[in-house]
This record gives C-alpha cells, structure tokens and sequence, in this order.
C-alpha cells in the first residue's frame, strides 16, 4: 500500500520527508541569484559603465570590446572614423540598432569613452562631437 499524503508546514500536501515544490522555487531562486550577481560583477569589470543599458545592448558591447581588444579592426562591425566633423580620432561602432559605442583612438592607444543612444549620438554630432 502505498503512503499516506500529509500536509507540510508551507501549506502543500504530498508524500515524503519534505515539500518538492518548496524545494525546487527554493532552488530556482537561488540560481536566480547567482546568475544575477555573476551578470553585476561581469558589468563592473567591463572598461565603461554599462549598467544603464538594456542587457542585450550591454552584452553585444562586451563582445565588441573583447574582438577588439583581440585583434580585429573596428570596420569588422561597420565602425567608421568621424573624420567629416574634424575629429579623425573618434570611433563609432553602431551596437544593435538603437546605440553606439565611441572609442577614442589617440596614438594608437584605443580608450573605451562611452555607449550612447543614436538620439544623443545625432545631437553630439550636431553640437561639435567630441
């Protein structure tokens, strides 16, 4: 015969020692958590603040960075110099539709500055750039 249901203290019935169903949200929680704190802490580490960013847009700027910073040449991803405004040593590399990612390259030395929507980007552009 098989065991006789009880009710746990979280208010679920079932048969065993304890609530499988407790137990399983406990433990999507939990991996909740760390895929949360382990996304924070790959943000802090990455050469400009993009915590403000959607994630998607966050994630296709890491990856720019790190080809980047691998070898690849910036017009791999469609970057272009500013050089029609005067400031030959600005890069903009569109990311996803919406965003741009400006790369100063002053002496061979690329410095990440910043990724800015396409509205700001137009308005920085009609104002002086850089």
């Amino acid at each position: 015969m098989a065991g006789r249901r009880k009710k746990f203290p979280c208010g679920h019935v079932g048969k065993g020692q304890y609530c499988h169903r407790c137990a399983q949200e406990e433990t999507r929680k939990r991996e909740s958590a760390q895929a949360k704190h382990a996304w924070e802490e790959k943000l802090e580490r990455a050469p400009l603040k993009l915590g403000h960013l959607p994630k998607s847009v966050a994630e296709k700027t890491l990856y720019l960075i790190a080809n980047i910073r691998v070898g690849k040449t910036y017009m791999e991803f469609r970057g272009k110099r500013m050089k029609t405004i005067g400031q030959r040593h600005i890069i903009s590399i569109p990311v996803g539709k919406h965003y741009r990612l400006i790369i100063s390259d002053k002496w061979n030395k690329l410095q990440y500055l910043e990724v800015i929507s396409h509205e700001l980007y137009n308005k920085r552009l009609s104002s002086g750039g850089w």
